[in-house]
């Protein structure tokens, strides 16, 4: 048997077993079930890789499109997971709520920039600027969390 809650989310009877048997790690199992919905939008979507510097950015490289600060520090430490979405996939988050999504392979990032509006159907993860990591994938897997 199958639950819907009034957030959205599918609570299945694993969830449920969990959460009333009050084991520790089913608990916590069933807490990170719930942070990814089962009724997520999924998509496809090229990923890659962008740095807060003028060069890839406008003026101000530390203040996002939606007014939001940058912390080089925290970004450094790892403490930060913000990306930018292409315009074309501002639409499909849930309005007047934080957009997040889920990426295939690196976990939960907050939306708080766009690209440039020549770019379609791409995620841009946002790196400290003296990271030498690269990222490339053509096509992977995100589930918008709503």
């Amino acid at each position: 048997m199958y639950i819907l809650s009034h957030t959205g989310i599918v609570f299945g009877p694993f969830v449920w077993h969990a959460i009333i048997m009050g084991h520790r790690l089913k608990v916590m199992l069933a807490v990170w079930l719930l942070s990814i919905p089962v009724l997520a939008q999924t998509r496809y979507v090229k990923l890659t890789y962008y740095h807060p510097v003028k060069s890839e950015c406008y003026a101000n490289p530390l203040i996002t499109a939606d007014g939001s600060r940058i912390d080089l520090q925290k970004l450094k430490q790892g403490k930060v997971r913000w990306c930018a979405v292409s315009r074309d996939l501002l639409s499909i988050f849930p309005k007047g709520k934080p957009k997040r999504l889920w990426i295939e392979g690196y976990g939960v990032y907050e939306v708080h920039d766009v690209t440039n509006k020549r770019i379609k159907n791409t995620v841009d993860i946002l790196l400290h600027p003296a990271s030498k990591e690269k990222i490339y994938h053509k096509r992977i897997k995100i589930r918008i969390i709503k």
